[in-house]
Formats: structure tokens, C-alpha cells, sequence
């Protein structure tokens, strides 16, 4: 195969790892905000998610939040979007 196809390859295999990396970067710096008093929510515990994308399936560690002040409590599911909040996901122990 020529040079074109080994590097279109390489990316192929690279994407999943890339996009991983970097969602899992963005739900470990974000902050969210209660919805119901507006006080920052923090990370009791971590759990597992396979998600599909279409570079394939990808592992996150998915954050359960609280609310110091309120208790409320919400997971990484409500940090996703509406389509895929409905998925299937896998519920294998966290890593």
C-alpha cells in the first residue's frame, strides 16, 4: 500500500485514543454549577461509561456530582447531550 493509505490508517487507529484523551480532559476540568442554588458541584465519586462514536467505542470515567450547600446530586449522564443520554451504555466497573 502506498504512503497516502499507511497514514489515513494510523489516523484511523489514532482518532479513538485522541478523542478519549481529550473528553476525558474536559470532564475532569469542568466545573459545574447546581442548577438549583447556583454553588459549584463537586466530584464524589467516578464511574465507568463505554460510549459509541463514530470513530468506534470509547471508556470515559464518568464524575457523580454534588452540591455542597443543597445536596443535590447529578452524574456525567447530565453532562452529555439529549442524543446521548439515550444510548446504550456498558456498565463495567470504573477503571
Amino acid at each position: 500500500m502506498g504512503l497516502l493509505y499507511d497514514l489515513e490508517t494510523r489516523l484511523e487507529q489514532q482518532m479513538p485514543v485522541q478523542l478519549q484523551r481529550s473528553l476525558q480532559q474536559a470532564l475532569d476540568d469542568y466545573q459545574p454549577l447546581c442548577p438549583d442554588c447556583g454553588r459549584a458541584m463537586h466530584r464524589q465519586h467516578w464511574y465507568a461509561r463505554t460510549i459509541t462514536t463514530g470513530y468506534g467505542a470509547i471508556r470515559l470515567r464518568m464524575p457523580v456530582l454534588r452540591c455542597g450547600v443543597c445536596h443535590r446530586m447529578a452524574s456525567g449522564a447530565d453532562l452529555l447531550g439529549a442524543e446521548e443520554r439515550h444510548q446504550r451504555y456498558s456498565k463495567k466497573p470504573a477503571i
